[in-house]
């Protein structure tokens, strides 16, 4: 069960890297800038935040954005199940329909998947977060360690330091990945909204 969940979660982040660089066309841009442009950004900013938040997250952080990723969540998951049938129905006989509806059939099957593959990532990437943020939670004083001003002195090294230097360490990249994915889920909530909207006025302008 474990391994099918694992290859399924695989398989909805690699849909959603793939079709952030398709176009509804099935045209792929396969350039540098458009595969890692946006996530060295988003890491950058991430890893600039950090230094911003020496103590971690306070319970006001905590608190709104654990109520904000759950409403969207309910969103997502609730766009994803009425968006099935809505954006794309396939034809009764493909091979009677003349060019024209099939470049339409096409370009709808193919924002389908787009819809669909970066709005089921952002739920994972909504139920991950909301996952390492409940560890501030559930530790509210190791969380808020400075990390910045801890030292590393090899003759005073024991026990406690040890445990120390892992309990920052694990709440260092709790921090990064709480702060990039929630960029991430920011950058592909507009990315979907901006792209659904152009797929509804191109279609409506072909009417």
């Amino acid at each position: 069960m474990s391994l099918e969940l694992s290859k399924y979660l695989n398989d909805v982040r690699k849909g959603a890297d793939k079709f952030q660089r398709i176009d509804i066309n099935g045209k792929e841009d396969k350039t540098w800038r458009k595969k890692w442009l946006a996530k060295v950004v988003v890491a950058l900013i991430a890893v600039g935040l950090l230094f911003l938040l020496r103590d971690g997250f306070d319970k006001d952080f905590v608190s709104f954005a654990s109520t904000t990723l759950s409403i969207l969540i309910g969103l997502f998951i609730t766009a994803v199940i009425f968006s099935f049938d809505k954006f794309y129905q396939p034809l009764d006989d493909d091979e009677e329909a003349d060019a024209w509806k099939k470049l339409l059939n096409t370009q709808a099957y193919n924002y389908s998947k787009q819809f669909a593959y970066i709005t089921g990532y952002n739920i994972i990437l909504c139920v991950f977060t909301l996952v390492l943020l409940a560890l501030s939670s559930l530790f509210p004083e190791a969380s808020s360690i400075d990390i910045f001003s801890l030292e590393w002195k090899l003759e005073e090294i024991d026990c406690e330091a040890i445990i120390l230097f892992a309990m920052a360490s694990v709440f260092l990249f709790q921090r990064f990945f709480v702060l990039y994915w929630l960029l991430r889920i920011v950058y592909n909530t507009l990315f979907v909204v901006s792209s659904m909207v152009k797929f509804m006025i191109d279609k409506i302008d072909r009417q």
